[in-house]
């Protein structure tokens, strides 16, 4: 028998097995075996791991089957690699965005400074900008939220779920 972390992960949110099956797309049963510590599937294994929010081996105390310790471990070092990938394109991909979208700012500021003094463009354009830098971050973090988060989704799918996630060394 495995000793597994699941009930306490999933408890943590607050979540009943029903739940939990429901967002892995399993059976109750299929919770309730791996709860108590039965063999499933590392397929399996990844889907419960996606829905909790962590890496697979966070779902063991401790593996008594050889076989599916050195699986676990496999995925385990996969999901690292991939996480590490992950984490350097999501901060490439930002700070690039950051530093279009601050250039692009100053450089709209810099025409409306040349405007003359008391012009009604001026007037007008300046509040406007002052305005548009936390809608431009708020845009910023949602284009992050919805279609970067989707796209590392699909390149990194073992990651999924993992945002945020600080790989431990």
């Amino acid at each position: 028998m495995n000793k597994t972390l699941i009930p306490e992960l999933r408890r943590k949110k607050g979540w009943t097995q029903e739940y939990l099956a429901d967002k892995c797309g399993l059976s109750v049963r299929t919770i309730q075996r791996l709860e108590s510590g039965e063999d499933v599937s590392t397929e399996t294994l990844r889907l419960v791991a996606e829905a909790l929010a962590v890496k697979v081996g966070d779902l063991f105390e401790s593996i008594q089957d050889r076989t599916k310790e050195d699986d676990v471990e496999q995925i385990n070092k996969e999901q690292v690699l991939q996480l590490k990938q992950r984490n350097a394109k999501r901060r490439l991909i930002k700070t690039i965005a950051i530093w279009i979208f601050i250039s692009g700012m100053i450089v709209i500021g810099y025409a409306i400074s040349s405007f003359p003094n008391n012009n009604l463009l001026q007037i007008i354009a300046i509040p406007i900008w002052l305005i548009a830098w936390p809608v431009g971050f708020a845009i910023l973090k949602a284009l992050d939220t919805i279609w970067l988060t989707n796209k590392l989704d699909k390149k990194y799918p073992i990651t999924r779920g993992l945002d945020g996630y600080h790989i431990r060394k």
